[in-house]
């Protein structure tokens, strides 16, 4: 009977692990409810960090092609999934009445801030780059 409790437990705890997704850079990525997603930040995370999450999870996990585009759909903000500091809300879908920039974009603020998901995930190799 404790065996069976035991298992019981743990197999109810195994959809809230299974949820969250480690990137390239370390940063864990959650996906919401409506399609979107969040990066999950840790201190002295950039803008460079919280793309390379995006594009890693847009193009690993989510399937994206290389040219899709991945947009901020909440700026930097306390996660919703997390108690973490800070976060940022992405999707391959344009949030509805925004409209799209056009640029490279590392504020992080901004909804509708976009980046292609292969330029995105470029930032994890610019910080591998950077270790030695």
């Amino acid at each position: 009977m404790k065996k069976t409790l035991t298992s019981a437990i743990l197999l109810s705890l195994l959809p809230g692990l299974a949820m969250a997704w480690v990137a390239d850079n370390r940063l864990t990525v959650n996906p919401l409810p409506d399609g979107s997603f969040e990066v999950i930040g840790v201190p002295g995370s950039a803008g460079s960090d919280y793309w390379c999450a995006a594009g890693d999870y847009a193009l690993t996990v989510l399937g994206a092609q290389n040219n899709d585009r991945i947009f901020i759909t909440r700026g930097r903000g306390e996660p919703e999934t997390s108690d973490r500091k800070s976060s940022v809300q992405f999707s391959l879908s344009l949030p509805a009445g925004e409209e799209a920039e056009t640029g490279i974009f590392l504020s992080m603020k901004k909804v509708g801030d976009n980046l292609n998901a292969s330029f995105a995930r470029n930032y994890c190799y610019d910080r591998k780059n950077l270790e030695f």
